[in-house]
């Protein structure tokens, strides 16, 4: 199987429809998809001098970041979205046709900044609100 790199990964963002349709959110400079679980104590007073542990439900964070020429339809769509009550929408994260990631997330933490003579800088969380469509980020196919 061929390298893969971060730059052939792209994330598009749901205009909300009933047919959705997906536009991509422009300058993504670099992204990161965090997958994490509470610890859960499993064990028992009898359980002598080792503790049982498990694992708990999985949070799914997305955080971005990214420069961008403005107007950009993914972006409009993130700004609109983050101020509305909740702030959620649909994303996916894509190779090429291939859907890694198809899901419902809140917005957080969401700034911008605009140069005086440059792109408009942006940084965001997303948060899965529930468990996603399409969950494989390992797909090749």
């Amino acid at each position: 199987m061929a390298n893969e790199y971060g730059k052939d990964w792209r994330i598009k963002i749901g205009d909300g429809a009933a047919t959705e349709a997906f536009d991509f959110l422009g300058g993504e400079g670099s992204w990161d998809f965090k997958r994490s679980s509470d610890s859960i104590d499993l064990s028992s007073k009898d359980d002598g001098a080792y503790k049982a542990q498990g694992w708990g439900q999985q949070a799914i964070t997305i955080s971005v970041t990214g420069n961008v020429k403005l107007p950009d339809d993914g972006l409009e769509r993130v700004v609109d979205q983050s101020k509305a009550s909740p702030p959620e929408l649909n994303i996916q994260i894509v190779k090429g046709a291939i859907v890694k990631f198809h899901g419902r997330v809140g917005i957080g933490n969401f700034s911008m900044t605009g140069g005086k003579d440059g792109p408009v800088t942006y940084s965001l969380d997303f948060s899965a609100v529930a468990a996603p469509t399409v969950d494989d980020v390992a797909a090749t196919a």
